[in-house]
């Protein structure tokens, strides 16, 4: 017990400790004041600018001057495991925040039964667990993360609601992404999450890989998702009022003009699986149906689909209109096919073939999208 007192001190001992405390206290209840005697005077959209603040100082203030992993340490090749690294992050806010967190509960608290919102209460809880979530970060990691928080101060005081949400969830999509990969990732790397393959999986095709990498992601995965969602929900919203249009062609129209900007219309300007269609091209036992099934535009299409499934469930929560949900899940083979006809043209070009039409294969396709959905529309 003494050890753990010299670690986390309760309190500070210092005469500013005291005054941190008393000053914390004062605010708190000023603010529960102020909501309780003189929020009904004051516009809405500033009063949840105030009280959305007020819990984020309050919530994170360190007046026990601790610190936390490790923002001001250094480990070195000290490895800390990822359990580990958590737990001491846990202990460290329950001996240096509680008091801190029980002021920030009473105003959420103060807030919700004086103005009967729940909206940004919860906003508010939540910045304040990414914000000691996010201590953990460092390098470029900590630079994005203050500025997404940064950018939902502006949002709640612009009263964009549905921005805050968007930025959370790419803020904890960011904050997994570093845990999950290592608790220190310096600043040139930190992109080794993309690997398909390692040595614990055993061999397979790339949809086998695919699947693999999902099922042992599975909060990544939900993250992704839940962003992707959010996403479409606007989208769909934005297009239901031009033409009644899916969300999902906005998808469909920027995977076409990636892959023709990869591929191109000469061999030499070929980026994408070059030498991978080069050698299944030497090979002639492999069936064109294989080779497809061993490109990266085939692993580009399973991400895509994943994507547009998780995109249809944000349509499905902003209408009910069967005709949409229908066409947003109907053209997912179209995925496929614009994969199909990139890869082929890759092939044809690889071969030399520079034929006329293939130049033409990103207007041709975009003009089929667009004509599949517009008279369905």
């Amino acid at each position: 017990m003494h050890k753990t007192n010299k670690l986390f001190k309760i309190y500070d001992q210092s005469i500013m400790g005291y005054l941190n405390y008393i000053g914390m206290i004062l605010f708190s209840f000023i603010v529960v004041g102020a909501l309780i005697f003189y929020g009904n005077e004051i516009p809405s959209a500033y009063l949840n600018s105030f009280v959305f603040i007020s819990i984020y100082i309050v919530a994170t203030a360190n007046i026990n001057r601790c610190v936390l992993p490790y923002r001001r340490q250094q480990p070195g090749l000290v490895f800390v495991s990822k359990q580990l690294l958590l737990k001491h992050l846990f202990f460290t806010i329950k001996k240096g925040y509680s008091v801190q967190l029980l002021l920030a509960c009473f105003i959420a608290l103060t807030f919700l039964l004086v103005e009967n919102q729940y909206v940004i209460m919860i906003l508010a809880l939540v910045v304040v667990m990414l914000s000691f979530a996010s201590q953990l970060l460092s390098g470029l990691f900590n630079i994005i993360n203050r500025i997404l928080l940064l950018l939902q101060f502006w949002y709640i005081i612009t009263s964009v609601f549905e921005a805050v949400i968007i930025l959370q969830i790419v803020q904890s999509l960011l904050i997994y992404i570093y845990i999950s990969n290592s608790h220190r990732i310096p600043l040139t790397t930190g992109l080794s999450f993309l690997k398909s393959a390692n040595k614990q999986q055993r061999s397979g095709n790339i949809l086998y890989l695919f699947l693999s990498y999902i099922t042992s992601n599975k909060i990544l995965m939900i993250l992704i998702g839940a962003l992707v969602a959010v996403l479409t929900y606007f989208a769909q919203s934005f297009l239901t009022k031009i033409e009644n249009l899916p969300a999902l062609i906005l998808v469909y129209i920027n995977f076409i003009t990636i892959l023709e900007i990869l591929i191109g219309s000469k061999k030499e300007e070929i980026v994408l699986d070059k030498a991978r269609v080069e050698t299944l091209q030497a090979s002639l036992i492999v069936s064109p149906y294989e080779r497809f099934k061993s490109s990266t535009i085939y692993l580009l299409c399973l991400v895509l689909i994943f994507v547009s499934v998780c995109g249809i469930v944000g349509v499905m929560i902003n209408t009910s209109d069967i005709s949409i949900i229908l066409k947003n899940t109907l053209s997912l083979p179209l995925i496929i096919f614009i994969g199909v006809v990139y890869f082929r043209k890759t092939e044809l070009l690889i071969n030399d073939y520079e034929h006329k039409l293939l130049k033409l294969s990103l207007p041709i396709l975009l003009l089929i999208c667009i004509t599949i959905f517009t008279i369905t529309s």
